[in-house]
């Protein structure tokens, strides 16, 4: 936020971060350049806005010309997290905490022009992690948002939620809320905001990218959306395998046998458990026997 801006200023970057259009932005980021400060510390800001107002005409000359789009494309890889916040929240910091990304990091607004992809590794379980531009970004992809699993809302404010609620209108995926910067806030601060957060029954955690506040408790609650179980396999006579299979919850033997070798459940002729579902260790179980997270599965072919 500038030094000494106006209530003129504030709501101008309103308008301009709820804008969704080419148009409807150039047209905001115009009246926010108008409202903005003009004294020596506001410099840097103006010499910003102006830069994104240049960057947006060009971009929608240029797909006038061309006819398209320039937003990048990415895969879905297993299970898929986005990173959604406004300018300046920290997401791209949280992208390097959550994962082995090293994205772009600056004390400007919308540093992150193209989202970045990470790879989460948690409990021996993959996720791919993208940090979105931010909410006013011309690249902020819609379609990523609506299409994945898990959604972290990455705010300083409560109330900075009003704003990116509009974009989750047509998101079916889990969302976690992720209340970032809790280093600046004293421990009665956290205290009550916990307090509020506990009353409106929030899925929210505090986090602080800087003192890596809760990270550990981010990464589980990350894991637990994805309803996932590990199952081991070992070979008869053979040490256990340390590597894991993921299959979704209430996965049973047959499936399992698919997964590590199309056609395999139909050469098994015998199963056995040892494990949280099993009655007993090495018990002999058949293909439609539900499986349990950490269980270990040992076949015998024919």
């Amino acid at each position: 936020m500038p030094i000494n801006a106006s209530y003129e200023y504030f709501n101008a970057e309103k308008a301009y971060l709820e804008a969704k259009t080419i148009d409807e932005k150039i047209q905001k980021l115009e009246e926010l350049i108008k409202a903005a400060p003009k004294h020596k510390s506001s410099e840097n800001l103006l010499k910003e806005l102006r830069t994104r107002l240049k960057k947006l005409q060009e971009k929608k000359e240029k797909s006038k010309k061309s006819g398209k789009s320039t937003k990048k494309s990415i895969r879905k890889e297993g299970f898929q997290c986005v990173i959604l916040g406004l300018p300046n929240s920290g997401k791209s910091s949280l992208l390097t905490k959550l994962t082995n990304a090293q994205p772009k990091i600056s004390p400007y607004a919308f540093t992150t022009s193209q989202p970045e992809i990470g790879t989460m590794l948690y409990q021996e379980v993959k996720a791919q992690i993208i940090d979105l531009p931010s909410i006013g970004s011309e690249n902020l992809d819609q379609g990523l948002i609506n299409t994945a699993d898990c959604t972290i809302l990455v705010i300083e404010y409560l109330n900075d939620l009003e704003k990116i609620t509009p974009y989750l209108s047509k998101n079916q995926g889990q969302k976690i809320i992720a209340i970032n910067k809790s280093d600046l806030l004293n421990n009665e601060q956290q205290r009550k905001l916990e307090a509020t957060i506990k009353s409106k029954k929030l899925n929210a955690i505090l986090i602080s990218t800087i003192t890596n506040q809760n990270i550990e408790l981010l990464k589980q609650r990350i894991f637990e959306q994805m309803h996932v179980m590990r199952i081991y396999t070992k070979e008869p006579g053979k040490p256990l395998s340390n590597i894991p299979f993921i299959l979704k919850e209430n996965s049973t033997v047959k499936d399992i046998a698919e997964s590590i070798l199309k056609g395999l459940s139909n050469k098994i002729k015998e199963t056995r458990i040892t494990g949280p579902s099993s009655k007993f260790p090495n018990q002999k179980v058949g293909l439609s026997h539900i499986l349990k997270d950490k269980d270990i599965i040992e076949f015998r072919t024919r």
